[in-house]
């Protein structure tokens, strides 16, 4: 693990630094817009405005990610050194803050330049999994979202432990086997992209996809969540519960309850218009004849 690819002094420019984690965070970003790019070619929906969305949501997904790290870890040093908050490739990002954030931003902009919701996550969807995929191993390089130590429950110290020797990883921890859960969650990351593409492959509905992704991440992560130790985003009700519902499962609630929702009302509402069975490029051409008919109708 190296927290720093880049850290020193260069004669004329001074003092340079470029961290692991924000170096696969850009390379997360730049490969899930190559993704997005690919699927929208696919699907026939216009190259520029999804590669034009795709800066949008990145822009949205580190702004949210900064406020969720805010809301639920370190206030009190925010409220300390203001400016730590423009600061984002140091670090300090909450992956649930990110993806709302993105969302929110990503409704915006569909409506405001009239384009499909649903279709759109449908084309972002395998593109955002590739991207937590590697931002994961951002994780690792820089000692964040470490887990418990790696015998947690059976007093065997299994083979696949990772050690840190430095990072953010807590003193009282280097040196210990722990369980590489930033790898485990790359790997879910990367397991369910392969799934969601062959998905749309084969997709019947606008929103199947999508809606596939709120299920099956929202499903996901709270078994995650089990191997953690990094407790620094908190738990809800820990006066009531304790130590056992963390931020990141008790979102996943309602994440995987959205997913069931949106799957249950966009395959109706794909039913109601004809639309239920089509691939995304022959729904594209029968919307696309449906509105010809209608102007070439008269009165």
């Amino acid at each position: 693990m190296r927290p720093w690819l880049l850290h020193g002094h260069l004669p004329g420019i001074g003092d340079v630094a470029l961290s692991g984690w924000f170096t696969w965070l850009l390379l997360a970003l730049v490969t899930g817009a190559f993704v997005a790019v690919r699927e929208a070619r696919r699907s026939g929906t216009p190259e520029r405005l999804v590669l034009q969305l795709t800066v949008v949501l990145a822009a949205a997904g580190v702004l949210g990610g900064r406020l969720g790290h805010i809301l639920t870890a370190e206030r009190d040093g925010y409220i300390a050194d203001p400016m730590r908050l423009l600061r984002f490739w140091e670090g300090g990002m909450v992956l649930y803050g990110g993806l709302i954030g993105a969302a929110l931003a990503g409704a915006w902009w569909c409506r405001s330049r009239r384009m499909d919701l649903l279709r759109t996550g449908d084309i972002l969807a395998p593109g955002v999994l590739i991207g937590i995929a590697l931002g994961r191993l951002g994780c690792l390089t820089a000692g964040c979202c470490f887990g418990r130590p790696i015998d947690w429950g059976t007093g065997v110290e299994w083979p696949w432990g990772v050690v840190f020797l430095s990072g953010q990883v807590p003193e009282a921890l280097r040196g210990i086997p722990l369980h590489p859960t930033q790898v485990y969650a790359s790997l879910n990351a990367l397991l369910l992209f392969a799934l969601l593409t062959a998905l749309r492959r084969r997709q019947t509905f606008d929103g199947q996809v999508v809606a596939a992704f709120l299920l099956a991440y929202g499903a996901t992560r709270p078994i995650l969540e089990l191997f953690r130790l990094d407790l620094e985003r908190g738990f809800v009700l820990p006066a009531l519960l304790g130590q056992r519902v963390s931020t990141s499962q008790a979102v996943s609630i309602p994440i995987v309850l959205a997913g069931g929702l949106l799957y249950s009302w966009a395959r109706a509402r794909a039913r109601r218009q004809g639309l239920l069975g089509l691939g995304p490029a022959d729904a594209q051409d029968r919307r696309l004849r449906t509105r010809i008919e209608a102007a070439l109708t008269p009165g």
